[in-house]
């Protein structure tokens, strides 16, 4: 079994690495997913280098740590524009009512019993 040090992606080394570095842990978070996004959703390749992928995220990094409410600001712009997948309907919702998806009973899935004496079709 392998350690769970060597499981991480990328982008979970650099938000370690920015948490290490005193980074916000919001910013460290926006910066994560920014670098899982771009990889995971194929962000044009212009982009990428403003995302971590040209340098390990060293800059971005650098950025986080110099100028904290610029960087957020650019990088929430940056997700905005080029983030492709949809928030889940159903889990905003749930996140705002905390009730179940389904209010209804579940229909009965068994089928009833054929009566005797009537043949079977193939």
């Amino acid at each position: 079994m392998t350690d769970s040090e060597e499981m991480l992606f990328e982008w979970d080394e650099w938000k370690a690495r920015a948490l290490a570095q005193g980074v916000p842990e919001d910013l460290a978070e926006l910066g994560r997913r920014i670098m899982r996004d771009a990889y995971m959703q194929r962000w044009p390749e212009d982009v990428l280098s403003d995302c971590g992928w040209d340098d390990d995220g060293f800059a971005m990094l650098a950025l986080a740590r110099a100028k904290p409410a610029e960087t957020r600001r650019d990088w929430e712009r940056l997700y905005a524009r080029h983030h492709r997948r949809p928030a889940c309907p159903v889990e905003t919702d749930l996140r705002r009512s905390d009730k179940a998806i389904v209010s209804a009973p579940a229909p009965l899935l068994i089928r009833p019993p054929k009566p005797e004496g009537q043949a079977r079709q193939p």
